[in-house]
């Protein structure tokens, strides 16, 4: 991987993990009900996004095909996007653990809602199998939200 590509990948982190932050700030500012929505229509503004899909592409190619790629993916999912959601609503370093405790679940669920994620993602993006690759964001958010909420309370 050359030091470009890194570079892009980890900004590519950054977006990522500052849109998930904020929005789960957002819902948890708000009303539960709207938490899984709330991720998801981030998530999915990132990847519908050309300029930064190939960028996450390319992490999550990594983070499946080299140690080193699926560490840079642990470390993004066990500290940088709960330090950032931290951030946004005032709790600085939080981890899993902590997010956990905010939103009154077991750390595995929000493991279990981010590998529902991560699957869509897989199979729309990478895989494209049909009809999942070519469904709305729309159709996609209103399919897996009730899934990602109930993990997510």
């Amino acid at each position: 991987m050359s030091e470009a590509t890194e570079a892009e990948q980890s900004a590519a982190l950054d977006t990522l993990g500052g849109a998930l932050g904020e929005a789960g700030a957002t819902a948890l500012a708000g009303s539960r009900e709207q938490l899984a929505e709330g991720l998801l229509r981030a998530a999915f503004e990132l990847w519908e996004n050309p300029e930064v899909r190939p960028k996450l592409l390319g992490i999550l190619h990594g983070a499946v095909n080299s140690e080193e790629g699926a560490e840079q993916m642990r470390a993004f999912l066990a500290n940088q996007l709960f330090a950032q959601a931290g951030k946004a609503i005032g709790i600085a370093d939080m981890d899993i653990y902590q997010a956990a405790e905010t939103i009154k679940v077991p750390a595995i669920n929000i493991n279990a809602a981010t590998a529902q994620v991560w699957g869509v993602v897989l199979l729309r993006y990478i895989v494209k199998l049909e009809p999942i690759a070519s469904a709305s964001p729309e159709e996609l958010i209103g399919l897996i939200k009730p899934t990602i909420q109930n993990y997510l309370g």
